[in-house]
Formats: C-alpha cells, structure tokens, sequence
C-alpha cells in the first residue's frame, strides 16, 4: 500500500507540473524523463539511484527518482528520497552567515576572523592571523592544508578545539596567492556563526534556512547514527570496478561529518532542494515571497572571488566541444561560476561516502536544477559519476534556456567522449609488503600526537602478534612492514576498509622510533606524529609567529610526488 501511495503521489505531481507547463515545455521534460531513464542503463554508467528536481520561474517542474535506494530491498528512488549532498553543504553554510551578516550592521563578508573569535585565534603566523576575513576563508583563499587524510578518519573534537587547533595548519600555497580548497575552513566558519549568533551550528541552520524555506525533510548526515533509520533514505554503495559488486557503506562513515556538517553533512531531496534552489534564484525569499535573507548580501556568494587555478578550469573551448562550455571559471563563496553556451551558470558538486551531487543555477533565465545519486562510487568511478550529472545539467540547461540538445542517447553514453578523452585515473605503486618488521614489533607501540591532527596510537595484540593503528573516530587497521626498513604501512580495517592503506616514513633517534610521517595528499606535506607528544592547551612549546618558511607545500616540490594510496579522495569536493 505503502509503495502505491508513493506512486500515485509521483502520478499527481506529473500531472501537476505539466498542467502548468506550455505544451513544448512538457514534451521537452516528457523527452526528458526519457533521456534519463536510458542514460541509467548505459553500460559504463552505473548508477545505483538518481534524483532530479528542475526549477523554472519560481515554479518546480520536473522532481522524479530513477532506480533503487537500496538494493537489498529493492525499494525505489523517489522524489522525496534523502540524499547526502556532501560539498553543496558548504553553500547553505555561506547562505546562513548572510542571513546573520543582514542583521547586523557590525560585521560583513570582509569582517576579519579575529574580531568574532577573539584574540585568542590565530593561524600559524602573524600576516593571516591579523587579515583573514570570513570572504578569505569562504572562499578557499587561506592557502592552508586540509589534513585530508585526518578528516576520513574523523576527529573527536568540537568545532570550539578545531578552531584552536588551526594555529597548527601549515601552508601549502601563501595567502591569497592561490584558490586552494580547504573544507576545515567552512567548519571554522560554521564555529563563527556560531560565536556571531550564540547557538549551534544545527539550530541555526534550521531556524534561519531550512524552517524559513520549509524544507522539513533536510537532515545532517550524522544524525543516522544517532536516531536510528530515517524514513526513506538512500543507502550509498561503493564498487572496486565497472564491472564488480556494488558494497554498502557502512552509517559509521558518516560519524566524522557532526564536526564537518558545514562543510559537507547535509542531507536532502528533490523537492527540498526544489525549495533551495527557487530561494537563491529569488534573491533570497521563500515560496511565499517572504524575504529571508537579504538579496545584496546573498548574491555576493554567488559572485567569483577567486580565479580557477588551471587544473580546475578548461580553457581552450574551441574546438573540444560542438557548444560552449566554460565550465567553472572562478569560485564565490561556496559555489563556482561560470558560463553554458552563453548564459551564467552557478554551481557546486558534492561527494560524501558514496553519495554525489551537482546543483546548477541559471540566474538569467530562473532556473535550476538538482541531481544526486547513491553511488557506486570509487576512485575509477568518480569521473564516471561526474560525467552522470555533467550529461544530465547539459540536457537540463538546454532546456531552461531554450536552445536545442547537442547530446543524443549514443553521446550521453560516451560523454565526454568523442570530443574530449576522460583522463586515466592516477595510480601509484605500494611499497612491497614483507614479512617481518626489521625491529621489534613492541619498540612501534605507544602514542604519536600531533597538534593539528590528534593522536596516533599503535599497539600490540598479544593474542594474534600483530601491531594495530587507532586515529580519529573511525580510522582503525593493522600496521604492516615494507622492505624498506624506515616505512610502513597502515591498512584501514572496519569502516574504513576500502581505504586501504596509509604509507608512513619511520624516524628514528637513538636507536629507537621517534616519530611517524604520514605521506599526505599532494600537494600538502606530509602530517608528522611524534611519540609521546601531549596535545596540551595552552601548549607550552608553542612557537612564536611562524613566516611559514619552508613548510610550504608546493606542485613543485617533494610534496607533489608524495605517495599516498586511497581508493576515495578526500571527500567534499
């Protein structure tokens, strides 16, 4: 009975969307529901469930569900199933602090940090310290590394110690020299909404965006665990090939995200972010015309402030593709810019354990649209998951501006191919695993801290002879020995297992283990654990200010070549 009401509901909001819609709209969203359901059979598209909402003049048009939620029951994607939208976050993140910053005429986008956390914050040295604003850090130009690796396997603080802890943060790029995307910022400045509105981060994002908008079914992702199943939400999956078996995640994963939540931990649907995507388009009002945050103040997150470096923009257009697509060009505050076959197009992508999102905005013409998708998801695949929400934003946008399709059913299938060869995914060759640590297995046990990233801890079970790793909430696993006498390998076991292995360089002072160096990913430097390191507030060895000199990580440098084997990259992209 359950799963007819569903489809009875899907049946009437059809009808509805198509009763308001001109006679070429509906058959250009008839051709489109078409369209999708055979890019989900495409053979090198797997695709385990898909959700798309479209917008258009204030209107939602087309909210549909494609294949499963889970596959073990084999229930459906609806319009009203929940999704992760993992970096999309970071736009409801810059949208609350603009509901904060309009009322109040003592702080704005270029307020510096100093002057909501107190005197007490500092970064690593002196010059970001005393002019990094809320605009710097919204917009990805600190500079500093993001301890990518530490952030999968969570950290057991709160955003009031994250924010202390970030005088530890080294340097990869100089400040304001470079967009360098950085998803511990965006949780620092949820902690600043936090100082600036006297509540946390999870009530004032309800109160102030979710409730306002009447986006209802909105949770955070961490909230899994915590009150048990949601109705109607999606399980994610992973895979190891095109070909293989797609593999559960485990609601342990999505633990690390109560810290990240700004970043990266929300969770909505189709019709919920309907209602986010007519706010923005509206200039800040919801479905009644009710101002919620004011229009000025918002469209500024839309507006670039950062250039693209080239690894993240294309710049030859011509003759690549047959339309022109700019892409993204430059970066605002949590969201990119760019343009679509003349037209500006505003967007973000999201990847959170298995799940990924885009959302495209056209301001010029009052439109946008919405796609999520369950997974599967691994390093082969994620280009191929991209590709999914390019091919489906390529169609859609035609549509909102009205010009004619230049992909076809065979091209979706292919995208980006034949006019453009998707890249080879990167691969790294593991150090060889040996039988036998060139020590004994007890002088590597003990605890290793660092001051950014927390504490290493690795031990010895007496019952099996084998040596076990513990980092952050979630980051468990064996440690294992290599041939080369001054590295190991930490494999990740439990939640973690599809993230294989950590490669750590082993120092040694006087004849015993002194310190652990985690290669990290490039180009930030490796993250160093030293043994019996106290993690003290204040710490008393704390430095004076740092100049950043030679910790700086640069696509120049050793860094870059560091080897680091994941089989995800560091989520919220």
């Amino acid at each position: 009975m359950k799963v007819l009401m569903v489809v009875t509901t899907w049946w009437l909001f059809t009808v509805l969307v198509f009763a308001t819609a001109s006679p070429d709209l509906q058959q250009r969203l008839q051709d489109l529901d078409t369209f999708i359901q055979n890019l989900m059979t495409c053979e090198f598209r797997p695709v385990v469930g898909l959700t798309v909402s479209v917008v258009k003049d204030g209107q939602t048009i087309f909210a549909k569900g494609y294949g499963q939620r889970d596959l073990q029951t084999g229930q459906a994607v609806d319009n009203r199933t929940l999704f992760g939208v993992g970096s999309i976050s970071k736009s409801f993140t810059s949208a609350l602090l603009a509901a904060i910053l309009g009322e109040r005429e003592d702080v704005s986008w270029d307020t510096v940090l100093t002057d909501i956390l107190g005197p007490s914050f500092r970064f690593r040295d002196q010059f970001r310290t005393e002019e990094a604003t809320l605009r710097d850090l919204l917009a990805h130009k600190t500079g500093l590394e993001n301890l990518g690796f530490v952030l999968r396997m969570g950290e057991d603080i709160d955003r009031s110690e994250l924010a202390r802890r970030m005088r530890y943060y080294r340097q990869v790029f100089p400040f304001r020299a470079q967009w360098y995307y950085n998803n511990p910022a965006y949780s620092l400045v949820g902690h600043a909404a936090e100082k600036l509105a006297g509540k946390p981060y999870e009530t004032l994002l309800r109160e102030r965006i979710l409730q306002p908008l009447g986006m209802d079914d909105t949770v955070y992702l961490a909230d899994t665990l915590e009150e048990g199943d949601f109705t109607n939400f999606a399980q994610s999956y992973l895979t190891y090939n095109l070909t293989g078996p797609s593999e559960a995640y485990t609601r342990e994963m999505f633990r690390v995200l109560k810290l990240h939540l700004p970043a990266g931990g929300v969770v909505s649907n189709a019709l919920d972010m309907a209602r986010y995507m007519k706010f923005h388009l509206s200039g800040g009002r919801d479905t009644a015309g009710r101002l919620v945050v004011p229009e000025d103040t918002l469209r500024q997150t839309h507006t670039a402030d950062a250039i693209m470096p080239g690894s993240f923009a294309i710049e030859k257009l011509e003759p690549d593709w047959p339309v022109e697509v700019a892409m993204t060009q430059g970066y605002g505050m949590g969201w990119w810019t760019g343009t679509y076959r003349g037209y500006r197009r505003v967007q973000h992508v999201g990847f959170v354990e298995g799940f990924s999102s885009l959302i495209s905005l056209f301001p010029g013409v009052s439109g946008g649209l919405f796609t999520s998708t369950n997974g599967p998801m691994s390093p082969g695949l994620r280009q191929v998951n991209k590709d999914v929400h390019q091919v489906i934003h390529n169609q859609v946008g035609d549509i909102l501006i009205g010009k004619a399709h230049w992909l076809n059913a065979t091209t979706a299938c292919t995208y980006p191919e034949p006019w453009w060869a998707r890249p080879e995914p990167n691969s790294t060759v593991l150090p060889e695993i040996t039988d036998n640590f060139p020590r004994d297995k007890r002088d590597y046990e003990g605890v290793y801290g660092n001051h950014a990233a927390g504490n290493l801890t690795i031990s010895l079970n007496t019952t099996d002879n084998k040596l076990y790793f513990s980092l952050g909430l979630i980051g468990r696993g064996v440690v294992l020995p290599t041939v080369s006498d001054n590295q190991i390998l930490l494999r990740c076991q439990g939640p973690l297992a599809y993230f294989p292995y950590l490669i750590s360089d082993v120092e040694v002072k006087y004849s015993k283990v002194f310190s652990l160096s985690m290669q990290s990913y490039p180009p930030e430097p490796s993250v160093v654990f030293e043994r019996g390191l106290k993690l003290t507030d204040p710490d008393p060895t704390e430095p004076e200010w740092d100049d950043c000199t030679g910790v700086s990580g640069s696509p120049k440098g050793a860094a870059w070549n560091s080897l680091f084997v994941i089989l995800f990259s560091v989520l919220l992209v």
